[in-house]
C-alpha cells in the first residue's frame, strides 16, 4: 500500500480536496518539507486538522534525523496569478512561443465549473500547438497548480503578428550551450560506447534524457529489494545510490544491477572517476534531481585540454569538402533558360536541411547536414556531411532517419562543421522548408561558441508556397514535390531532402 492509499485508508473523504503538491528534502539544513495545496473555494484548515495531517505523517514516514516541515497552501484562482503561471509555462518549456506572446494574447474567463483560457495567435502558431499538443500539457499544468479544471483552446486570427518575416527572421530565444569537456576511457562497466564528452554537473538545472557526466564517486551504497510486480514479482534485485562530484557540483545517482553488470559495479569505490550516462529525473522520494544511469565507464579527466582549447582545434573548420556541381543546369531541353523572379535572380542562395537526434531544439542535437548553393537559379555547390553528436541515436530516429549510431561514430564533431557551414553560406540567402523554428535554431545554439552570426536573410519554401497560392492538399516537402513532379527519394536524410526542395524554390520562383 502507497502513501495516498494510505492516507485515504485513514481519513477516507475528510480531506479529500488536500492535494500533495511536493517533498523537498534538504540534508544539509536537517529538513523534509512537505507541501500540500487545496482550493481557495473549500473551508481554510483549522490547526486541529493540520495537528491531524502531520501527527499522521510522522507516525507513518521514517525521517531519520530529519525536521518534518509540513505546508498548507490555499490555491487562489486569480487571472493575476493564472497568468504568471501561464508566462512562466512558456518561458520554461517553449521559449520561442514566450517571445511573441504578450499579456494581451491571453483571455481568462472563470466560470461556476472551470477556467477558460484563450490564446490569440497565428496560424502558424495553431500548427506548432496541434503537433507538440501544447493545449493538453498547459492545462494539466495548470490543474496541478490551481486545483480546478482549465480549458485551453486557440483563438486563430489573420492580422496576428508573431514575428517571422519570410525574408528577413529573427528569432528570439535565448539558449544555454552546453559546455563540455573531454575524458578518456580506461575500463567500461556497464553498457558499451560510453561518451567521452561530459557537460558540468551544475549545467543540469532540470530532468532531461541522454545526460553525459563525469566526477568522483561518494556515498556509494547497495541496496536489496524484493519485486513487487511485473512478470519478475518475487525475485531478488539489487541497486546502488550514489553522489557524483566534479569541480562545479553534484547530483544523486541510481543504477539498477543486472546479473552480468553486478560484479562490476560492486568492484566501485568512493573517490573512483568514471563517467557516466543516463536520463536526469525529478526522484519521487527526495523531490531532487536525480540521474538514472545506463551506462558507467571508469575514466580519466583529459588535463591541458579544456573547453577553449578544444575549441581552438575544432572550430577552426576545413573538415567538410565542397563538392563542384557545374553539371547540374536547369535548362529545359529546347535550350530556352528559365526565368526566375526577384526572390533568387542574380542573388545566391544555400538551401539546407538537418536531421537530429529528435525534436528539442534545446537538448537534441544535429547527425546530419546538407546543402546546395544555388547562384542565378543554377545550383553550383554540394555541401554534405554526418556529424558526431555527444548523445545516442534513439531507435525511433534511427528508423525514420536512417542515421545510427555506427554511422556517426567517425563523423566530425558539430563545432567543425558548423563553422564550415558558415564560411559556406557567407553573403548568401539561406532556405529551407518549415525551418523558422526547426533548423535556424539548431544552428543558432552555437553563435556563442563559435564566435560568429547567422544572421543572413532567410527564405522558407513552406511560407513561400503558401504565398504563392500552391493547389496541393498541404504543404509538407513530400507533396509539394509530388505536385511539381519533383522526385524525393530516401526522405528525411539532408542531402535528399536539401537537393528535391532546392527544385522546389526553383518552381515557386519560375516566371511564367
Amino acid at each position: 500500500m502507497n502513501f495516498e492509499e494510505e492516507f485515504v485508508t485513514e481519513f477516507g473523504e475528510k480531506y479529500k480536496d488536500l492535494e500533495l503538491q511536493s517533498v523537498v528534502v534538504k540534508k544539509r539544513e536537517g529538513i523534509c518539507t512537505i507541501t500540500f495545496l487545496y482550493p481557495s473555494t473549500v473551508k481554510e484548515l483549522s490547526e486541529t486538522e493540520k495537528k491531524e495531517i502531520v501527527d499522521f505523517l510522522e507516525g507513518k514516514l521514517s525521517f531519520e534525523n530529519l525536521k518534518l516541515r509540513v505546508k498548507f497552501m490555499r490555491a487562489f484562482v486569480e487571472e493575476r496569478l493564472i497568468l504568471k503561471a501561464i508566462k512562466s509555462f512558456f518561458e520554461d518549456r517553449y521559449k520561442l512561443i514566450f517571445t511573441y506572446l504578450k499579456d494581451e494574447n491571453f483571455k481568462i474567463k472563470t466560470t461556476p465549473v472551470d477556467v477558460e483560457v484563450k490564446i490569440v495567435a497565428s496560424e502558424r502558431i495553431e500548427k506548432f500547438f496541434a503537433e507538440h499538443n501544447i493545449t493538453t500539457e498547459l492545462s494539466k499544468f495548470l490543474r496541478a497548480n490551481f486545483l480546478s479544471e482549465f480549458v485551453v483552446s486557440l483563438e486563430i486570427k489573420d492580422d496576428f503578428v508573431d514575428e517571422v518575416d519570410i525574408e528577413n527572421v529573427e528569432i528570439k530565444a535565448v539558449y544555454k550551450t552546453v559546455k563540455r569537456y573531454n575524458v578518456e576511457i580506461i575500463k567500461e562497466c556497464v553498457g558499451k560506447n560510453v561518451p567521452t564528452k561530459p557537460e558540468y554537473i551544475n549545467n543540469i538545472k532540470t530532468a532531461k534524457a541522454g545526460v553525459v557526466v563525469a566526477g568522483f564517486i561518494n556515498k556509494l551504497e547497495r541496496h536489496d529489494f524484493v519485486r513487487k510486480t511485473g512478470a519478475k514479482a518475487g525475485t531478488e534485485g539489487v541497486y546502488f545510490t550514489f553522489v557524483l562530484e566534479d569541480e562545479r557540483g553534484k547530483i544523486d545517482c541510481l543504477i539498477f544491477c543486472t546479473k552480468s553488470s553486478l560484479r562490476q559495479i560492486e568492484a566501485l569505490e568512493d573517490c573512483m572517476y568514471v563517467v557516466l550516462h543516463g536520463d536526469v529525473e525529478k526522484s519521487k522520494f527526495s523531490g531532487r534531481l536525480t540521474l538514472k544511469v545506463d551506462k558507467l565507464a571508469l575514466a580519466n579527466k583529459v588535463e591541458g585540454l579544456d573547453l577553449e582549447d578544444e575549441q581552438k582545434n575544432t572550430i577552426s573548420g576545413g573538415v567538410v569538402k565542397v563538392e563542384k556541381l557545374e553539371t547540374l543546369s536547369q535548362d529545359n531541353m529546347f535550350g530556352k533558360v528559365t526565368e526566375y523572379d526577384e526572390l533568387i535572380k542574380g542573388k545566391t542562395v544555400v538551401v539546407f536541411d538537418l536531421e537530429t537526434t529528435g525534436f528539442d531544439r534545446v537538448n537534441d542535437q544535429i547527425t546530419d547536414i546538407g546543402a546546395v548553393k544555388i547562384v542565378d537559379g543554377i545550383m553550383k555547390e554540394k555541401f554534405m556531411t554526418l556529424v558526431k553528436p555527444t548523445i545516442s541515436i534513439s531507435k525511433e530516429v534511427s528508423a525514420l532517419t536512417h542515421i545510427t549510431n555506427e554511422m556517426v561514430e567517425n563523423a566530425p564533431p558539430v563545432e567543425s562543421v558548423l563553422m564550415d557551414f558558415y564560411n559556406f553560406v557567407q553573403g548568401c540567402t539561406l532556405c529551407g522548408h518549415n525551418i523558422i523554428g526547426f533548423d535556424l535554431d539548431f544552428i543558432r545554439r552555437y553563435e556563442a561558441d563559435l564566435g560568429v552570426v547567422f544572421d543572413n536573410p532567410v527564405i522558407d519554401t513552406y511560407k513561400l508556397a503558401i504565398k504563392k497560392n500552391v493547389k496541393a492538399h498541404n504543404f509538407k516537402l513530400g507533396t509539394l514535390c509530388e505536385y511539381f513532379g519533383i522526385r524525393l527519394v530516401d526522405a528525411h536524410r539532408a542531402w535528399n531532402d536539401t537537393y528535391a526542395n532546392a527544385q522546389l524554390l526553383l518552381k515557386l520562383c519560375e516566371k511564367h
